[in-house]
């Protein structure tokens, strides 16, 4: 295989691996929406409606520092599984193994466009 051939194929496997994240995250912001707006905010930063009645109150998602399995983690088992809030509920019931990977996916999108990158893909 030819140096340009190996190019191409490379290229065309990271625009498609671009294209699954822009369709994963997409699909995270609907679960995102729909379960954890309240807590969290529609922007993530920890301001929800419900966070006030909270203490601690929800994490800023914008700054988190955490890599994704460990974000994996707290939203399927809770916070009392890493050590943080037991107000953080595990979600491993109610969602499904897509949705929470997708969630994560979404999450990374969250820390991008607050440091003023790109949110679209990770």
């Amino acid at each position: 295989m030819t140096r340009a051939a190996a190019a191409l194929i490379a290229g065309l496997l990271g625009a498609a691996a671009h294209a699954q994240d822009k369709a994963a995250a997409g699909r995270g912001a609907l679960v995102f929406e729909s379960h954890c707006v309240l807590c969290h905010g529609a922007d993530g930063s920890g301001g929800g409606r419900a966070a006030k009645l909270y203490a601690p109150r929800p994490a800023n998602l914008t700054v988190s520092p955490f890599a994704d399995d460990y974000k994996e983690r707290i939203i399927r088992q809770g916070g009392t599984a890493v050590g943080r809030s037991a107000l953080m509920p595990r979600w491993e019931d109610q969602l499904t193994d897509e949705e929470i990977k997708d969630v994560v996916v979404y999450l990374g999108t969250l820390v991008k466009r607050k440091n003023g990158r790109a949110a679209a893909g990770r």
